[in-house]
């Protein structure tokens, strides 16, 4: 009986001297404690001395000790003519809200097996090309090809389709097109069915008729659209469009 007596008393010595707050935490398990690795954005790319290497200019992470460190290529392969990498850096602090507000400008070399030779760079899914000494990122909607100069052209008409409302698998037809104005047809899904005809599916292709104006850099910009013959109502919207381009069309 001493004996249970004892024990209890120590036993509860022990818990006495416990305070709330004391029970230790898993490692890395607050905000803020643990590294981990997040995407760095380029800034810049030029050419090096080394025809296998490029310089890239980094933004990093900054402003306290623990928003960024170790930037470095990750990832990088070679297809089809042009070089795939990724561009990271580890931080500790990404994830904390205010705790890095800012940027530092940080170095990273890329370097390919053999010479890169003016090959297209996709950085962080960003295609690059070369512009002399330097790189210049290439352009969300055009791509890295300069555009033709004619308006009219093949390129144009399909950049002024991924504007329209459509299936990605849908393709332009120009009808007239004097290079300040255009009438073209597209159809809204060209497969509606998928590539093989589902049981059951009308493979019927609704397509509109749609005429747009040449807005410079952006290209062309739609002005209005129809399913009737000839110019539709296109001259309400547009008194100027021409009407040698549309009046003697057919329903499209």
């Amino acid at each position: 009986m001493r004996r249970l007596v004892t024990a209890l008393l120590c036993l509860a010595a022990l818990l006495s001297c416990a305070k709330p707050g004391d029970a230790s935490s898993p490692a890395g398990s607050a905000e803020g404690s643990s590294w981990g690795t997040y995407q760095a954005d380029v800034t810049a790319v030029r050419v090096s001395d080394d025809p296998r290497s490029l310089v890239l200019t980094l933004a990093l992470l900054g402003d306290a000790d623990g928003c960024s460190r170790d930037p470095r290529i990750t990832y990088f392969v070679e297809e089809n003519n042009r070089i795939y990498a990724n561009v990271v850096q580890d931080s500790r602090l990404s994830g904390v809200v205010g705790a890095c507000p800012t940027h530092t400008s940080g170095e990273v070399t890329l370097t390919a097996p053999g010479p890169i030779d003016g090959r297209i760079v996709v950085l962080n899914q960003e295609p690059w090309k070369r512009d002399g000494e330097n790189y210049r990122r290439c352009d969300p909607t055009f791509g890295c090809d300069p555009m033709p100069a004619d308006h009219c052209a093949r390129a144009w008409i399909d950049v002024a389709v991924r504007g329209i409302d459509v299936s990605r698998h849908s393709v332009g037809s120009p009808e007239g097109c004097d290079g300040t104005w255009l009438v073209m047809t597209v159809p809204f899904d060209p497969v509606p069915c998928g590539a093989e005809a589902r049981p059951g599916c009308n493979p019927s292709v609704n397509v509109r008729r749609y005429f747009l104006r040449w807005a410079g850099q952006q290209g062309w910009a739609t002005i209005a659209s129809s399913t009737e013959a000839g110019c539709g109502r296109v001259l309400t919207v547009q008194p100027a469009f021409p009407r040698k381009l549309c009046a003697d069309l057919p329903r499209p």
